[in-house]
């Protein structure tokens, strides 16, 4: 007797809804814009540099391509846009509107929403087409209101290492289990790889942060609080980072290219633009790295975003 193996080749999102497969490439056409006189693109990745001179200004054009032959009323069906912060776990819904009626061929994203989903270092905007009422369960029909049957997402990302690593929250519980004092706020810990190129689905690095400042962190209400935060927590990070990985390049003569050190020398450049390898290794050696520390905070504009909030 045979066994048969599967394997799985690509991850893909499968829809049950064959009665409104139609419908499924209604939004493939979708573009976006993400700065003030800039092209629209239909990719669906962008990673952008976060610049006081050139703040984001996302634009999506949903460009609907619906069938001639409707599978279901358009007046069943509406056109929402999101945008989500992953890392918060947040949501915020930009825009909604009935197929019956005029869709915009222009949706804005404000630099509100911008700001509250962090400034948009880390965001995915969604076009999606929804049922936009309860329906009666049919086999192979979307019956949920919300229940999606086109979307296309568009990831926005700023090479910051705090996107390197995954975060996890810890409760009281936890933190004692590992032998931390129940009300840690957080702790990093490195596992290596900071000078290595960048292997895909690996982490040189893993946060822990008390659960109750994550769960405030997601606050609509706290978001004044919550960016100064956030830039102060991710300048600190990355110092720990540098200090836990020092030995691994300390002895090298330049960064190994693709590599988390490499990108981040880039970045860091930005700030100040005289640093080399070796000032950056001689800042590196000091006692509490209160140089590096410093420009790892203007890197993260964490005055302004203490000032602002």
């Amino acid at each position: 007797m045979s066994t048969i193996t599967w394997r799985k080749s690509a991850t893909k999102d499968v829809r049950p809804f064959f009665g409104t497969a139609t419908l499924e490439s209604s939004v493939e056409l979708a573009e976006i814009r993400l700065y003030e006189d800039g092209p629209f693109m239909t990719d669906t990745a962008h990673a952008v540099e976060p610049s006081a001179a050139q703040p984001l200004d996302i634009v999506i054009r949903p460009n609907l391509a619906l069938p001639a032959d409707m599978p279901m009323a358009k007046s069943d069906l509406v056109l929402a846009v999101t945008a989500v912060q992953p890392f918060m776990k947040k949501t915020i819904v930009v825009y909604t509107h009935k197929l019956s009626e005029t869709v915009h061929d222009e949706i804005a994203i404000s630099s509100d929403i911008v700001d509250k989903l962090g400034g948009g270092s880390n965001v995915t905007i969604e076009v999606a087409l929804c049922l936009g009422k309860q329906q009666a369960k049919k086999p192979g029909s979307p019956f949920l209101l919300g229940h999606w049957l086109s979307k296309k997402s568009f990831t926005i990302k700023a090479p910051k290492l705090a996107e390197d690593f995954p975060i996890q929250p810890m409760t009281d519980d936890d933190w004692k289990n590992i032998g931390y004092p129940a009300k840690t706020f957080y702790s990093v810990q490195y596992i290596g790889g900071f000078n290595e190129p960048v292997a895909k689905d690996s982490h040189f690095a893993k946060v822990y942060i008390h659960a109750d400042v994550h769960k405030k962190l997601t606050l609509e209400s706290a978001q004044r609080l919550a960016k100064p935060i956030m830039a102060s927590l991710a300048a600190e990070i990355t110092g720990h980072i540098i200090a836990a990985s020092f030995g691994e390049w300390e002895g090298v003569d330049e960064p190994t290219p693709n590599s988390p050190l490499d990108a981040f020398l880039k970045r860091i450049g930005r700030v100040d633009p005289s640093l080399t390898f070796e000032k950056f290794k001689e800042h590196a050696k000091e006692p509490g790295m209160p140089r590096l520390k410093a420009l790892l905070h203007a890197d993260q504009q964490s005055v302004r975003s203490v000032a602002e909030g």
